[in-house]
């Protein structure tokens, strides 16, 4: 006779890598280098400005700031502040 485990091994081993490769295509997505890309800010801002630091996914809490680069580093600044208008 067959033991029921043996039958069971190459079935469950094939559904966990299914689920992993599932999960590490979330993770992937969520990191992807388009969304790491971030705007210079154009302006000089002062010094309370300078302590709103970004997240380290570039993210700002505040949805009315976007994170963009300064000479003081990443920085979250009023949506509106950021794209200089030619």
């Amino acid at each position: 006779t067959v033991s029921i485990m043996k039958l069971w091994t190459p079935q469950l081993m094939i559904f966990f890598c299914m689920v992993l490769l599932s999960v590490l295509g979330v993770l992937k997505e969520k990191h992807s280098r388009d969304e790491r890309l971030i705007e210079e800010c154009w302006g000089e801002p002062n010094v309370i400005e300078c302590t709103r630091k970004c997240s380290r996914a570039l993210r700002c809490s505040n949805k009315n700031y976007t994170c963009c680069w300064t000479y003081c580093g990443n920085i979250c600044w009023k949506n509106e502040k950021i794209f200089a208008e030619v």
